[in-house]
């Protein structure tokens, strides 16, 4: 009897040892868990963060060939975000200063009107009709940006304090690098790129706010302090003084085409664009 009590409680012992060692995994279908299976590889998430659970991105066979580098900047969550998107081109049409206009799907960049190489003008069916000059007029700032970049990135260094660089700082945080969200018109490192920092100090970096299921729509600008090494919600004080409250603060491209169209003259940023753009608009919308 005592020989057999001994067995139970030796082999109690061993289930509770490996019920205590069981990894724990995701919720299975019917509410349970499931056990994780065991692995030698990392957690995708550990080494790659939120990027390491989408795919790499891919070009299609109906994609323009003028597009091909701008989708290969792409990251993965920029790709998520644009899954399924259709941006072939239905209509188009002669734009301002010798662009095209081409007219696509509501799903292309989720709605919102955009360039891309060769002097095109993208805009979405979504757009409605009383809007679109507006956004055309928006969309024409950028084409010059596209046509004139080292004007451009001259007058931000000289009258905004903006500089570029190839890319983010070296301690900036990962997850910052991951989750930046891809734009048609800031991306291309001929016009400068997707890396501007202001006073030598401040990088604004549009950032998708859930990672996880990345929206094109869904997404706001952080602030890197490159002194203190910190993150922050919102711009710093003194730049707000200076640029005042634009409704598209995540890059100098952004910002000119939203104060020229916008006729901003209140902001001591605004006067100084204005005051260049009377003295360069000639130039920089012709086409080279």
């Amino acid at each position: 009897m005592i020989q057999l009590v001994l067995l139970g409680v030796i082999i109690g012992l061993l289930m509770a040892h490996i019920w205590r060692r069981a990894p724990r995994g995701v919720e299975s279908f019917v509410g349970g868990r499931m056990p994780a299976p065991m692995s030698d590889n990392p957690d995708p998430m550990d080494a790659a963060g939120p990027a390491g659970l989408h795919p790499a991105p891919t070009a299609g066979a109906e994609d323009d060939p003028r597009d091909l580098p701008w989708i290969a900047s792409w990251s993965p969550l920029d790709a998520e975000a644009r899954r399924g998107q259709n941006c072939l081109v239905h209509q188009q049409e002669p734009g301002p200063d010798g662009s095209t206009i081409q007219y696509v799907s509501k799903s292309c960049e989720d709605g919102m009107a955009h360039t891309r190489a060769g002097d095109r003008i993208v805009i979405p069916d979504s757009i409605p009709e009383a809007l679109r000059h507006e956004t055309i007029e928006h969309e024409r700032i950028h084409i010059a940006q596209r046509r004139h970049p080292e004007a451009w990135i001259n007058f931000y260094q000289r009258n905004w304090g903006f500089v570029f660089h190839t890319g983010p700082p070296a301690d900036m945080p990962a997850e910052i690098i991951e989750s930046r969200r891809g734009n048609p018109d800031t991306w291309d490192p001929e016009m400068g790129g997707p890396w501007p920092c202001w006073n030598g100090r401040w990088w604004p970096v549009p950032v998708y706010k859930s990672p996880r299921n990345p929206k094109l729509r869904n997404a706001s600008t952080v602030w890197y302090d490159g002194w203190r090494r910190e993150v922050r919600e919102f711009p710093p004080e003194a730049w707000v003084q200076f640029f005042g409250t634009p409704s598209q603060n995540e890059h100098p491209h952004e910002l000119a085409a939203v104060m020229i169209v916008g006729e901003d003259t209140i902001s001591e940023a605004g006067r100084r664009l204005w005051t260049w753009w009377r003295t360069n608009k000639t130039y920089v919308l012709r086409q080279r």
